[in-house]
């Protein structure tokens, strides 16, 4: 029994605790089964048996040979042989993947593993052949064909630090330095061994999976702490990793719609107590072929690949939401939505997710489950493309305002319009209003729109001066989110006030929808507005709510009959007795009427007769720009 013997024994035993430690912690915790998750385990398993077989292979052939049967003695150290040699080339794979994470590994990676893993085969082959077994064994005294097995070895480790230096930017520093720790700590330790005789190739391997392991993600950090299931950052990274991959997968979404309502009737406690039931039925649903993924507090995704299991997963799905969910004994109703989005037919980019989910929980009624189409993402990269062309707009000061007229019947003249904004740009053309004013009321940007078409309004006053041309006034639409802002009057003053715009020039026109939010704060503002001197007008009446109690209490001095209840009136018999009642209550509530969408002679004379005080549409004029409508109006009313 020599020195180097025990000594590399001691080396192998440290090894084993290590992978043991490691491998004790590593399993202890939840982690995703993902390319480099699992290279990893392969390298840390196999460093683990490598230094195993190399202490059985000690003890078998040097310390206790002759208790120990040859054939044993001979299978511990081919074992071993085979081990030290495969952990070269899984750490080669190991560390390529980490360079090419989200990316697919170059063909060469494949050709040269099997180039490398054949020319080991044989030579262990060919060693195992011809090995005796000697007592006393030296790495000087070892045979020739085992130099190929080290050649194998050293050359799959340079192809390593290769990939490593082609892709380091990929790479984190931490991983760079630990790529080339073990590659030269193997060199020292063959040097070590072919000198000493005392083998540390296994220790090696041990301190390296050591070290990877210290930069591995925390697994903590992707469970969501509620239910234990993976979280939005664990799926958005193993959902980049396929995408880049290429690979077709489905992915399910579903989401509690009703979850603020449970948690607002039932605390946060009842909330949790209904997410973890939604869990524990989706688990079993699941079993362990696919990882549920906790989003957002109220959001669960699942992954699949094949139709068949997709097709099994959606009718258990049905069957075990349209079950009862209970807390402490109460049944809670349970409001589900859910999707289905095709990887790459349909998605293309982890970002898809989101946007596909908000589209269609803003465009379906819900109930089952729907599966996303093309078309949804057309129309949100569409949205996308308006929202930047709307921001370019702001920027540029690019909106236009045009002026449709509006007839008065009693003067027979052309009292007043109103003011329109148009969008057109160098990319999407003309942009209708009724596609980026909602993309702007949602992102925030139709206060700024709105900014710009009461200055462009009241340049055109100053400018233009119509009011010589027998224009009264103009109508300037506000929306709901300008009508809520906290300023919104004192802005208003202050902008017309700079441009020393007669306060009767202006009629605010509002939607009748607004008066489903905020009623207190929405009165208030319209409040101030009137008796500051502007006339206010409820546009698109008979579209929305027709709250009796919103026009008594809202100082409304114009009431607008949408188009479509005038269009109506003229084709279907039963809408005159509405307009025929609606004529008298609003003069009786002392408002002005317009209607809107007239556009033959028919329409107008009707209207005439219904005892309309204005008329606005295509029959007078479409909306026209500035200059267009000044020209109109001074041959019109002359």
């Amino acid at each position: 029994m020599s020195s180097s013997a025990l000594v590399g024994l001691g080396f192998d035993i440290c090894a084993i605790v290590i992978c043991l430690i490691i491998m004790g912690n590593y399993y202890s915790v939840k982690r995703k089964h993902t390319r480099t998750e699992m290279l990893f385990q392969a390298f840390m398993i196999a460093s683990f048996f490598s230094a195993f077989m190399n202490v059985l292979s000690l003890i078998f052939n040097q310390f206790y040979p002759q208790f120990t049967p040859s054939w044993l003695r001979y299978l511990a150290r081919m074992l071993m042989v085979i081990s030290v040699h495969s952990v070269g080339i899984i750490f080669m794979i190991y560390a390529v993947a980490e360079s090419y994470e989200n990316r697919n590994l170059p063909k060469s990676v494949f050709w040269l593993t099997i180039i490398l893993i054949v020319a080991d085969a044989v030579s262990i082959a060919i060693y195992g052949f011809t090995y005796t077994m000697p007592v006393q064994m030296s790495a000087a005294a070892y045979p020739v064909i085992i130099n190929i097995m080290f050649v194998c070895h050293y050359f799959a480790l340079t192809a390593t630090a290769v990939y490593m230096l082609v892709n380091r930017r990929f790479l984190r520093v931490r991983k760079q330095v630990n790529i080339l720790f073990f590659i030269l700590f193997n060199l020292v330790a063959t040097i070590v061994q072919f000198y000493t005789n005392i083998q540390l190739s296994d220790f090696a391997f041990a301190v390296s999976v050591m070290l990877i392991y210290a930069t591995l993600r925390r697994p903590e950090d992707e469970i969501e702490p509620v239910t234990g299931m993976f979280n939005g950052k664990a799926l958005k990274e193993f959902l980049a990793i396929q995408i880049h991959a290429g690979r077709s997968i489905k992915l399910f979404v579903c989401e509690i719609k009703n979850m603020p309502v449970i948690n607002s009737v039932l605390g946060h406690a009842g909330g949790e107590t209904i997410l973890k039931e939604l869990a524990s039925r989706l688990s079993a649903l699941t079993g362990k072929i696919n990882y549920i993924y906790c989003m957002d507090g109220c959001k669960f995704a699942v992954l699949f690949n094949g139709d068949e299991q997709y097709r099994q997963f959606r009718q258990g799905y049905m069957r075990a939401i349209g079950k009862r969910f209970f807390v402490s004994g109460t049944v809670v109703p349970v409001d589900m939505f859910a999707c289905l989005i095709r990887f790459p037919e349909v998605g293309k980019k982890v970002s898809d997710v989101e946007s596909i989910m908000k589209y269609y929980r803003d465009n379906s009624a819900g109930g089952g489950v729907i599966e996303a189409a093309k078309e949804a993402v057309e129309n949100i990269e569409r949205s996308e493309k308006v929202g930047y062309a709307v921001q370019k707009a702001l920027d540029n000061n690019a909106f236009e305002v045009y002026y449709q007229p509006i007839y008065d019947l009693h003067t027979r003249k052309f009292s007043g319009c109103e003011a329109l904004v148009r969008l057109k740009d160098a990319e999407l053309g003309y942009i209708s209003p009724n596609e980026f004013i909602p993309i702007a009321e949602k992102d925030g940007t139709i206060v700024d729109i709105g900014r710009q078409v009461v200055a462009s309004v009241c340049r055109f006053i100053g400018e233009e001066k119509p009011q010589r041309y027998g224009v009264k006034y103009i109508d300037i639409n506000l929306s709901i989110i300008q009508c809520l802002y906290p300023d919104m009057v004192a802005e208003l003053e202050c902008m017309l006030g700079e441009y020393d715009v007669p306060n009767s020039m202006i009629t605010f026109e509002i939607t009748e929808t607004a008066s489903s939010k905020e009623y207190k704060r929405l009165q208030s503002n319209l409040e101030r507005l009137h008796s500051n001197g502007y006339k206010l007008s409820l546009d698109d009446f008979g579209t929305g709510f027709s709250s009796m109690e919103f026009l008594i209490n809202f100082p409304f001095d114009v009431v607008k009959l949408d188009k479509s209840l005038v269009k109506a009136y003229m084709e279907e018999p039963k809408y005159e007795t509405i307009l025929q009642h609606y004529m008298p209550m609003l003069h009786g509530l002392g408002a002005k009427i317009v209607a809107e969408g007239v556009e033959t002679l028919e329409m107008v004379r009707t209207l005439d007769k219904l005892g309309c005080d204005y008329l606005q549409g295509y029959y007078f004029s479409r909306p026209v720009s500035a200059k267009d409508y000044i020209e109109f109006v001074r041959v019109k009313n002359s």
